[in-house]
């Protein structure tokens, strides 16, 4: 796999999963419950390219190699061990950088670019999908406006 293939595929290059993986504390084995095994950076990888475009695990066979249910096994392991070990990093506010100063000078920079609100900290990705009219539950998808 090329460079330019492994970046559309995992979102980083070949030189940047190893220093991912290392970041990451990824061990160099996972040991799925019914005794499949596979290299950590396989396993992220396998993370990586679920993350980067939504697919089915019947869709990764010929990256991977292996059946649905290994793919399915080894994703939740590995997932589970990135959440279990580094999860504190998205559950609890850095507070060092975002003390109450701190989010007022953001809020304060943010609304001298032009912002609507002078309270903001944040973004909502606002992503609009173009879709047919649905017949039902039409309020809760369709907002419109035409792309």
């Amino acid at each position: 796999m090329d460079e330019t293939e492994c970046k559309a595929e995992f979102r980083f290059t070949k030189s940047e999963i190893p220093r991912l993986a290392e970041a990451l504390d990824i061990p160099g084995t996972f040991f799925c419950h019914q005794g499949t095994t596979a290299p950590g950076i396989e396993g992220l990888c396998l993370v990586l390219r679920r993350l980067t475009y939504p697919c089915r695990y019947s869709d990764l066979i010929p990256r991977f190699g292996r059946p649905v249910p290994e793919l399915s096994m080894i994703y939740n392991i590995v997932l589970d061990y990135i959440y279990n070990t580094h999860g504190h990093r998205i559950s609890q506010w850095n507070h060092t950088i975002l003390d109450p100063v701190s989010l007022e000078r953001y809020a304060e920079a943010v609304y001298d670019k032009g912002a609507a609100l002078d309270n903001c900290i944040g973004f909502i990705d606002g992503t609009v999908r173009p879709i047919c009219r649905p017949g039902e539950l039409q309020r809760a998808v369709y907002n419109g406006h035409t792309l």
